[in-house]
């Protein structure tokens, strides 16, 4: 259901390591929001200097920023509270994704939704990571920035769980 121009915005931060299937829950996220009538605004941060996910988001235009050279919850963030206010002027979403680059921590970014002028119209925002099921089970790299992501996930889904054995 689309919402009046007074109501708030709510806001969805995907996180995880590359490779994990944030791009993908965001393309899914995108094309139920086309069935349910309903326009995404989406920023992708890419740490790198090579972005690749416009391409692979397929949507482009004002509705779709990259945000390149470093991490929206700290070197970025002042950039992404004015990104997103231009898209809320600009755009008018009708729901916000903020998809992290792989080393970001999704409660570091949450915390630029309460900065002005976005807190007058940012509503309700959760934190969602994505993580590699193969990952966890090989015991890669889950110290440190892993676990600081998945202590401040509202939601954890398990992906990729094709590619390991059931009983692990």
């Amino acid at each position: 259901m689309a919402r009046a121009r007074n109501d708030k915005i709510p806001a969805l931060v995907v996180s995880g390591f590359l490779g994990s299937g944030k791009t993908s829950l965001v393309r899914h996220l995108l094309a139920q929001a086309v069935a349910d009538g309903l326009r995404i605004a989406v920023v992708s941060n890419e740490f790198g200097e090579l972005g690749i996910d416009r391409e692979l988001l397929g949507r482009g235009g004002e509705a779709f920023v990259e945000l390149e050279g470093g991490c929206v919850c700290c070197e970025l963030s002042d950039d992404l509270v004015e990104t997103l206010q231009q898209l809320r002027d600009q755009v008018d979403p009708d729901r916000i994704v903020v998809e992290t680059s792989g080393v970001a921590l999704p409660f570091d970014t949450q915390l630029n939704f309460w900065r002005e002028p976005v807190s007058e119209w940012i509503g309700d925002d959760m934190a969602v990571v994505v993580v590699n099921a193969l990952q966890v089970v090989e015991g890669r790299d889950l110290d440190g920035t892993f676990t600081d992501q998945l202590s401040s996930a509202d939601l954890v889904v398990l992906n990729q769980i094709d590619l390991v054995e059931a009983s692990a």
